[in-house]
């Protein structure tokens, strides 16, 4: 396999030289001096060829247009945590002037001044007064990543056919109605990962959680879909404390389209994360390496 090819110690990858080796990770230099862990298979396939200096370095030119913002200036300042910010202009009514962050311009994730939210929230025909929430925010990203085709993570999710329940798509009051609030430090995520953004596949995990099924899922492509045997569920496997009727309920109500976890949590009186817990080692796909 072309993962199993051996690096040596001082062989070079575009601006990466090899120092030592560490298993999974190697330490490398690059060009610019920058000293790194990176991952081996990114070395491999070459998608990853230095620290991002080059990426930092190269200049967007003035006159491009990305969304509704324009660079009007080649002259690029640091911003907060020493990010670099280029000068922009919107065209929008007020042709508002902004500093943007290079990177998020350069990936898509900035195009507008922020007047685009607000349109959206103008434009709604129930004014949900929303806005400015993470919940709001996250209804957006969700259809970034299936509709945006210049987003950096549609190729994961939109290109891939995974869509946004119709019902969520163009109302986001109805998204906050299946879902509920966010509960802090949680992310929205999908229980079957094969499937659309929907009331009964969406719950909200932690981050954490969520963060290592992204990185595991990038490194296996065929993952297979693993449940709990009803004698799991009989034996109490799943959450050792609750009856089994509890949690067969809970799993249940779930998956007949109850997408807001805590009035599930409510309703047999248990704690939120007691029932993402469940519905988690029910549902989600195994992610064993």
């Amino acid at each position: 396999m072309k993962n199993d090819r051996i690096i040596n110690i001082g062989e070079q990858f575009g601006s990466w030289t090899i120092l030592e080796k560490q298993g999974r990770q190697i330490l490398c230099q690059c060009n610019c001096g920058t000293k790194k862990l990176v991952y081996k298979h990114t070395i491999i396939n070459g998608k990853s060829s230095n620290c991002g200096c080059e990426r930092r370095a190269k200049k967007i030119p003035v006159g491009t247009n990305i969304g509704r913002l324009t660079v009007i200036s080649d002259v690029e300042i640091k911003g907060e945590r020493g990010k670099i910010q280029v000068l922009t202009r919107c065209s929008c009514e007020a042709k508002t002037q902004k500093y943007i962050n290079k990177s998020s311009l350069i990936r898509g994730l900035t195009r507008s001044c922020g007047c685009i939210v607000k349109e959206n929230c103008r434009n709604k025909k129930t004014i949900h007064g929303k806005c400015n929430t993470y919940e709001y925010y996250s209804w957006l990203h969700i259809k970034r990543i299936c509709y945006n085709k210049n987003y950096y993570q549609y190729k994961y999710y939109g290109r891939c056919g995974i869509k946004i329940d119709p019902s969520w798509y163009s109302n986001f009051s109805q998204f906050l109605k299946d879902m509920g609030v966010a509960p802090e430090g949680t992310i929205i995520s999908r229980i079957d990962t094969e499937k659309d953004f929907t009331p009964n596949n969406c719950l909200w995990i932690p981050r954490k959680e969520r963060y290592k099924q992204i990185h595991l899922l990038r490194r296996k492509n065929n993952i297979a879909f693993k449940t709990f045997p009803n004698s799991d569920i009989a034996s109490n496997k799943i959450n050792t404390g609750l009856p089994p009727n509890i949690i067969q309920a809970v799993i249940e109500t779930h998956a007949n389209g109850e997408g807001n976890i805590k009035k599930i949590a409510a309703q047999y009186k248990i704690s939120v994360q007691g029932t993402i817990n469940i519905i988690l080692r029910r549902n989600i796909k195994n992610f064993s390496v």
